[in-house]
């Protein structure tokens, strides 16, 4: 008797508006045990106990995501202590959108309730924890992410065919976005994912690491573009700024976003990043990025300082339409080039009681 009044209580928790649907650790998570950080499903209507509204300008806490694989708060996970510093925040307004609203752009056979939309201006993100490494591992970031044909894009083009938007730059004064020759025009970003952080102590040099994917516009009147980065004097990587593709690649459908950071036993930094477009788009790019300059014997990367890495989800100047889902944060040892966080399979399909194989890129291309 009890044991049935249980379940049907359960039940009637996962069908009523307002009451916390706990949809558990993503189970890419679970599978990789001690090698996953922290890891947010982005998949709850609620947060923080049951609360329904998001109101912009707050911390977080989702309720389908729980101690001690979520990333906010970081009560400590997997070698990886307690961090007061990580944040789930955004002035931006959040949205819990129905995941049955959007079947024209998310795979088939995924089990997700919702994603979570953002839309507006303003600071947006889910911080990884602190990364303290020594020698000889791969830490990697992943998460979905989709924009809306309904964002206020800067400029036109065809694959939108929205008009060239006007919206005050950031002395307030009304500029015209799709024209490089007013300020801010040509330098329009989006902030898509950053592995990295700050240790001033390193020295010379700026004591930053900046491993990042984000989308902008390189002239007027023309598609973002999605881009990468590592630079930063802790490796002093040359300066390359090789393309994933274009935001056209990632609107009637999500990408999949992974940045892995391969640090190896002599102490050197390589990053590579991949953009897979998922069901019903097709195609992946990965990029390789230049070897780093400098040894590390360790990183100790601080994200007290401003450094805001992980899920970023906001742009400078005009506001967008996001769809996201599925950030985790993993760690493999020994350092593995060919290991990448792979697909959720909540998001793309196929999820059972079997493990994933890790999804490794083709060995020739690694080797530098």
């Amino acid at each position: 008797m009890l044991l049935t009044k249980w379940l049907a209580v359960a039940c009637l928790s996962l069908f009523f508006a307002g009451t916390p649907a706990f949809a558990g650790t993503e189970q890419r998570c679970a599978e990789l045990g001690s090698q996953c950080i922290c890891a947010e499903g982005l998949n709850s209507a609620t947060h923080d106990g049951g609360q329904t509204t998001w109101t912009p300008g707050q911390m977080y806490n989702p309720d389908d995501s729980t101690a001690p694989t979520q990333c906010f708060p970081f009560t400590g996970n997997a070698g990886y202590p307690a961090d007061n510093f990580i944040e789930f925040y955004s002035a931006q307004q959040f949205i819990p959108v129905p995941a049955a609203s959007l079947s024209g752009v998310l795979p088939p056979g995924n089990t997700l309730s919702r994603v979570l939309r953002d839309q507006g201006q303003g600071v947006a993100h889910i911080m990884n924890p602190t990364i303290q490494e020594t020698p000889g591992a791969t830490v990697c970031l992943r998460s979905y992410a989709r924009w809306d044909r309904t964002s206020l894009w800067p400029g036109t083009f065809a694959a939108f065919g929205q008009p060239i938007i006007t919206w005050p730059n950031m002395n307030g004064v009304s500029q015209n976005l799709g024209n490089c020759d007013n300020p801010g025009g040509c330098t329009q970003q989006q902030k898509i994912l950053t592995l990295g952080g700050v240790n001033f102590a390193y020295g010379p040099g700026d004591g930053i690491l900046n491993t990042q994917i984000s989308w902008s516009q390189s002239q007027p009147n023309v598609e973002p573009t999605i881009h990468t980065r590592f630079d930063g004097d802790i490796f002093a990587a040359p300066v390359d700024f090789q393309e994933l593709g274009s935001v056209r690649d990632c609107t009637d459908n999500f990408c999949r976003l992974e940045i892995c950071v391969d640090y190896s036993d002599l102490g050197e930094g390589r990053v590579r990043m991949r953009r897979t477009s998922v069901a019903p788009g097709s195609g992946q790019v990965t990029v390789f990025k230049p070897v780093g300059k400098v040894l590390r014997p360790n990183l100790q990367l601080n994200n007290s300082a401003g450094a805001g890495a992980g899920l970023a989800m906001y742009a400078q100047y005009f506001p967008v339409v996001r769809d996201n889902s599925h950030f985790i944060m993993t760690r493999v040892r020994p350092e593995n080039r060919l290991f990448w966080p792979g697909p959720a399979c909540e998001v793309e399909g196929g999820c059972s009681g079997s493990p994933a194989i890790p999804v490794a890129a083709p060995m020739g291309l690694i080797l530098k």
